[in-house]
Order: structure tokens, then sequence, then C-alpha cells
């Protein structure tokens, strides 16, 4: 009598419990990524583009040299006139870097992408480092309007000690008539 109270007892335990059904999978909390390892300059440029398309600041920042995995400095030269307007530009850093993409990817809606296209490209590779040129635009809806950045861009770009291509600086040219990168930069970085 005792063994069938145990029972019904550990049943009952059971049932209560949920332990014996199914349950709905979890929603991932963070948004997936299409980022990959950068063994191929195409690849670092596609994390560059995808990184904004997708406003994944770990994913953007995995684009520019990590000083511990290189003894290369990261360095930024901005477009003509925007240091002026914008003083932060002349002392730029990957801290500066992250700030800025923060706060950008802070004030456009969740829901709309970001959009880099870097048309015209012109390469100089060597064995363990690069220097790339193309013309960009930058799209970013902000306030409920679509604002865009047009110039060149030239990055110099490296092998790091993991053998994975890295930004470890770059220079914006500013298109005459149209704001560039380096505009963007300085409005964003407090």
């Amino acid at each position: 009598m005792v063994r069938n109270y145990t029972i019904l007892f550990i049943v009952i335990i059971l049932y209560g419990c949920d332990l014996l059904t199914t349950r709905d999978p979890e929603k991932p909390e963070s948004p997936r990524s299409t980022f990959v390892s950068a063994t191929t300059p195409e690849l670092l440029f596609n994390n560059l583009k995808d990184s904004f398309k997708e406003k994944i600041v770990e994913n953007y920042m995995a684009c520019f040299v990590d000083e511990e995995l290189s003894d290369k400095k990261f360095s930024f030269v901005p477009s003509a006139g925007s240091s002026a307007q914008y003083t932060i530009l002349n002392d730029w850093s990957l801290s500066s870097e992250r700030q800025y993409f923060l706060n950008l990817r802070s004030q456009v809606s969740a829901k709309v992408p970001i959009v880099l296209d870097l048309q015209n490209m012109i390469a100089n590779i060597q064995s363990d480092s690069a220097v790339y040129q193309f013309d960009y635009l930058l799209s970013v809806y902000i306030n409920s309007e679509v604002r865009s950045y047009q110039g060149n861009v030239q990055f110099n770009i490296i092998l790091d000690s993991r053998n994975f291509w890295v930004v470890r600086g770059w220079e914006d040219i500013k298109k005459q008539n149209f704001s560039s990168w380096s505009e963007l930069k300085g409005a964003f970085h407090p």
C-alpha cells in the first residue's frame, strides 16, 4: 500500500512539473550575424558593409586592427575641412570608432539598415598588406529622412597575427558638394 502511494506521489510530481513535455524553443537574444573571419580582403569589406546593415558593433570593431594582435597602430585621416568642424577627428582612435558607431546605431531605426556601398575598387596588394580605394555611398535613415554621405576612401589593410585581414588605417576624401563619412563620424561622436 505504501509502495502504491509512493508511485502515485512520484507520478503527480513528474506530471505537475512538466518534465515529460517538450517546450517551445527560445528566440535568440541577439540578431543573427553574417560575420566571417576575414581570410581575404573581400571578406573584410563584406564584413564592414554587413556590420552597418546589421548594426552590430562587435562585428564593426572586428574589421579594425587589434593592437594586441599586431604591432601596427590604427590611424584615420579625415576629409578636408571636416577636422576644423569636428576637432575630435584630429585625435581619432579605435575607441572613437566604437563610440561613433554606438551613437549612430542608437539614432537609426532598428528596422532600417545602414547601407554602405563601395564601388570602383582599385587595389594594390602585397603579401601581408594592401591598399584599397573605393568610391563610397553611405546611406543612413535618421529622423524620418535618408542622409547620404559620399566620397572616396583609401583603406590600408594588413594581415594580423591570426592571418585575418583588418583595417589598419584609412583616409577619407571628400567629394565636392557632398557630406563626407568624416562629417558623419564627427556628428555622431560626443
